[in-house]
């Protein structure tokens, strides 16, 4: 059986295996970031507003239940200050919400939060340069269930692998979890339910690399046999690390 892992680089690779090594005892928190709904991004230019993502929230149930034995943190709405704070003691840290990919500056792509100013809500993006900056010290495992969170829209960079899953990894995220294009709502939750239904069910056991990429293929072809003949279905769904 054939189970398909990505990096960036070989250099990254060597990196994340390091990190793995380093964090395989630790027994740390699940933090939660959840985006039901997304304010305008405050340009009057252009003031659409995002679609809502009802799934978050049956998604954010599923993970808390998985994750039941480990102390969870779930921020709803949460400001770019309040996750970057959150991330410093977190083992696990799960986004349900929108991507952004910036065509022409790929490390201004990011995660759409918001922040609240003067009563009114306006979008907060975690970039990857934002997220680049930080050094996680008990981190092990980043699922980014967002659009486009591995993928890089700029041209003229385009051998470059400056996405927002490489931002986790350089952060200090061992294993990361994105998609390489705009996925279904009702998708993300149905892959997010079996693989920590999974993966955390073997955490008793030992929580080694195989387990997280093996959980992992495990809920992608779980959707895959349901989806039958519709690969942009599931087939953007991919695991970066060791």
């Amino acid at each position: 059986r054939t189970i398909s892992s990505y990096t960036p680089s070989i250099k990254a690779l060597g990196h994340a295996r390091h990190r793995a090594r380093a964090t395989e005892t630790e027994h740390g928190s699940l933090l939660i970031a959840t985006m039901p709904t997304t304010p305008s991004n405050g340009d009057t230019r252009d003031s659409r507003k995002p679609s809502d993502l009802p799934g978050v929230v049956e998604e954010a149930d599923w993970v808390v239940d998985a994750a039941r034995h480990l102390p969870t943190q779930h921020l709803d709405l949460p400001s770019v200050r309040q996750v970057v704070g959150s991330l410093e003691s977190c083992c696990i840290a799960h986004f349900a919400c929108h991507g952004y990919t910036d065509q022409r500056d790929p490390s201004n792509s990011g995660l759409i939060l918001q922040s609240c100013e003067a009563g009114m809500a306006t979008q907060d993006r975690l970039t990857v340069r934002r997220v680049s900056e930080l050094s996680l010290a008990g981190a092990r495992l980043a699922y980014l269930s967002a659009c486009s969170t591995a993928e890089n829209k700029a041209a003229r960079l385009a051998d470059e692998v400056i996405h927002v899953v490489s931002g986790f990894q350089v952060a200090g995220f061992p294993h990361v979890v994105g998609c390489l294009w705009p996925s279904i709502d009702r998708v993300c939750v149905k892959v997010a339910r079996r693989f920590y239904s999974s993966v955390l069910g073997q955490r008793s056991q030992g929580w080694d690399d195989r387990a997280v990429a093996s959980s992992f293929r495990e809920a992608v072809m779980a959707v895959r046999a349901t989806e039958t003949g519709k690969p942009l279905v599931w087939a953007q769904f991919v695991h970066y690390g060791a």
